[in-house]
């Protein structure tokens, strides 16, 4: 039987429609993959342009920002000048809410990406792009402990609650790098340990400790130790009831050879400078008040050899650091060069004692038992770290002038 006229000619309109279709979703499907493609590259570019920035930042106030900006980026696959590839580094930023702050620098990654299928249209390569602003100011953590492999590096034991500020970071690769045993409360505003944790007993850990990180380098490394002159002193001591609440005894910055021995109850004034323990470190003995404002102790050998610092008894202790010059924020400088077999230095403070600054000792272990303000700030850069007692490690840098000894690039757009 013969097809009619008018039923061919309606199979074949169908078929036309139906090859027009087929070529509209390959078109479609051949563009979303080309927009595929171009959306890929741009997220490479982000992350090259987010890692140049902070590059660029850490470099604020030690070199070239464009080249250590741009050398970031190349390692990221993006090379300014190859392969039409623009790395611009401006600081301070030329676009964004933060154009006039000459403390964010701003990175932007461009290139012209070839298309595949959208050349059918005209269109043989699409400029792509991205951008990233950085900062460079305060570190977000508080607490660095050092020790590449120890187990144990940090461990809290007792019933203890640490409120912290800031974040803890553990660069022990250990699977016990951080312990806690007992009833433990750690709060933080992060936690992290380059290898593993273990809690024993009633522990609460916020947030849960993050695993896996990469160790940070000796974030206080760059402070130049102060130099050691002649003897000021020569085994200093105090002995038995020494000053009062209304007078207290009055010492001053200079080069303590055997160290300072404080012993009973004793009153204590530390004036501002810095206290150089040449040999035979610091030790309070028995009820013991001391107080020191603009105040460092830089532990060194000496007289009597290397003497760890130990603060016993109930003493309270309201130190705080300088506020400017080179020594900002340093309350406690243990000389780099002791070994890591010297004996480590005990802290102890009852719940009204106040340490403002950083207490840094980069080579041994740190015994901390003390206590520190809500509205004042504590940094601890130990080797090793055991904590004892209830702390809260505060992070209001408002009276430095600099902000944190421990700076830190971060991403702000």
């Amino acid at each position: 039987m013969k097809m009619k006229p008018q039923l061919r000619g309606q199979r074949g309109q169908v078929l036309m429609l139906i090859l027009v279709a087929m070529v509209a979703i390959i078109g479609c499907v051949a563009i979303s993959g080309d927009i595929g493609y171009l959306q890929y590259e741009r997220a490479q570019m982000q992350t090259a342009a987010d890692s140049a920035a902070i590059a660029a930042s850490q470099e604020l106030n030690y070199g070239d920002v464009v080249a250590a900006g741009q050398a970031d980026a190349a390692t990221n696959g993006f090379t300014n000048g190859q392969k039409g590839v623009t790395v611009t580094i401006n600081n301070p930023p030329k676009s964004g809410p933060n154009t006039a702050n000459d403390q964010y620098v701003e990175a932007i990654v461009a290139q012209p990406v070839s298309t595949f299928f959208l050349r059918a249209l005209g269109f043989t390569s699409i400029n792509v792009s991205a951008r990233a602003v950085s900062a460079f100011g305060n570190s977000p953590n508080c607490m660095y402990i050092t020790d590449p492999s120890a187990a144990s590096a940090m461990l809290v034991n007792g019933n203890i609650n640490i409120q912290s500020s800031c974040g803890i970071l553990v660069d022990s690769s250990s699977s016990t790098g951080l312990l806690a045993n007992g009833n433990i409360t750690i709060d933080a505003q992060t936690i992290g340990v380059v290898g593993n944790y273990l809690a024993n007993g009633n522990v609460s850990l916020t947030p849960t400790p993050r695993t896996g990180m990469i160790a940070a380098a000796d974030p206080l490394a760059y402070v130049s130790a102060p130099t050691v002159g002649s003897c000021t002193h020569t085994n200093f001591t105090l002995n038995g009831n020494n000053g009062s609440h209304s007078s207290y005894y009055q010492l001053y910055p200079g080069v303590y050879c055997g160290g300072i021995l404080l012993n009973g109850n004793t009153y204590a004034n530390f004036n501002a400078g810095t206290y150089i323990l040449a040999g035979g470190g610091m030790t309070v003995n028995g009820n013991a008040w001391l107080t020191g404002a603009g105040i460092t102790f830089y532990n060194t050998t000496g007289t009597g050899g290397y003497q760890a610092i130990t603060l016993n008894g109930n003493t309270q202790a309201n130190f705080s650091a300088p506020t400017s010059g080179a020594l900002a924020g340093i309350l406690f400088f243990q000389d780099r060069s002791v070994s890591s077999s010297s004996p480590g230095s005990i802290i102890n403070g009852n719940s009204s004692s106040t340490f403002d600054g950083a207490l840094y000792f980069p080579t041994t272990q740190l015994t901390y038992n003390g206590n520190s303000s809500s509205s004042g700030y504590t940094i601890i850069v130990a080797d090793k770290l055991l904590i004892n007692g209830n702390s809260h490690m505060g992070n209001n840098y408002s009276s430095l002038a600099d902000g944190s000894p421990i700076k830190a690039a971060t991403l702000a757009e």
